[in-house]
């Protein structure tokens, strides 16, 4: 039995918010992974592997030399702002353990852009490419904060889609949208992203399409498709939230494939949304996706997950042949 078994009944004990604190510190007592490399060439470099694990795991980006030994091909840190935020007020996570899924309202808390290059400079040598996923209520906040972090990190990942963020959605708006964009663009140096919303029919998509293209044109390398589900869930303090884990990963299939059906090859999809098994990870692979992010599901099963991906031949043989 592996210690998070051994830790889970606790960790399930306690306050969502509360367990996910204490399970990050003790990722400094995990295992490295061991296994044969499965490289993959991306705007990062080349990675040991296509998978990650996804912005919000952690949010301070102060544990990241731990989880870097658990064998992600890199990291994606955050979602930091141009100053500390406190989030949303609690309650503002909930689990359903039946379904394995997670509600969160957090709302970016995080502890300032600033303070995390602090943290990545005290931790010295990560081992893997670090992406930090950045985001601000206003032009004006997200390109300071994006011009500020890139001379620390591999790449940058813009975050304009959580649910549980109040002004994200008109940054999406399209002349909102072209302007940030190209202010952006003004201000990069380094591998940027855009984080989608959730494919949810057609036509809520086809708009999230439209602001894809617009980035693919501007020469951005890519997106991550996507992030968690809005729904009501009043066991939320402010009533919402977006829901994440197994449900979501037919929903990403379908934005990963329509995003690969309507870019070039050379853009770059990293998908995150409902992955929890090695078979999920390699469907993904296997449609387009350039690499695979994990999160809600690391929560249920721990860093055995990883281990059991990066050794399943099927994910092995989806990453040589992208």
């Amino acid at each position: 039995m592996d210690g998070y078994r051994l830790a889970a009944p606790i960790l399930f004990a306690l306050d969502p918010e509360k367990a996910h604190s204490v399970g990050l510190r003790l990722m400094r007592f995990a295992s490295k992974t061991r296994t044969e490399p499965s490289p993959v060439e991306t705007s990062l470099g080349e990675l040991a592997n296509p998978l990650a694990i996804a912005a919000g795991y952690d949010k301070t980006g102060a544990h990241l030399r731990s989880l870097s030994r658990l064998g992600f091909g890199y990291l994606v840190a955050g979602t930091f702002t141009a100053s500390p935020w406190s989030g949303n007020p609690r309650p503002r996570v909930a689990r359903d353990r039946s379904e394995k899924t997670l509600v969160n309202a957090l709302g970016f808390p995080n502890p300032g852009i600033d303070a995390f290059v602090l943290s990545l400079a005290s931790q010295g040598q990560i081992g893997v490419p670090v992406v930090a996923s950045v985001s601000g209520k206003t032009e004006a906040e997200v390109v300071a904060c994006y011009s500020k972090v890139q001379p620390h990190v591999a790449g940058v990942e813009l975050n304009l889609s959580s649910p549980n963020t109040p002004g994200l959605k008109d940054l999406r708006e399209p002349a909102a949208f072209a302007e940030l964009a190209q202010a952006v663009k003004a201000a990069k140096v380094k591998p940027t992203y855009l984080k989608i919303p959730p494919y949810v029919d057609e036509a809520q998509f086809g708009g999230v399409a439209s602001l894809v293209r617009r980035w693919e044109d501007l020469g951005f390398e890519g997106v991550t498709a996507s992030n968690s589900l809005p729904i009501e869930d009043p066991r939320m303090a402010v009533g919402r939230g977006g829901l994440s884990g197994p449900p979501l990963l037919e929903r990403t299939k379908a934005a990963v494939s329509r995003i690969r059906r309507a870019s070039s090859l050379s853009f770059e999809v990293n998908a995150c949304g409902g992955v929890s098994s090695p078979a999920d990870a390699s469907s993904l692979l296997a449609i387009g996706a350039t690499t695979v992010q994990l999160f809600t599901a690391l929560v249920y099963q721990g860093p055995s997950l990883v281990r059991q991906i990066l050794a399943d031949p099927d994910f092995r043989l989806s990453s040589r042949t992208r």
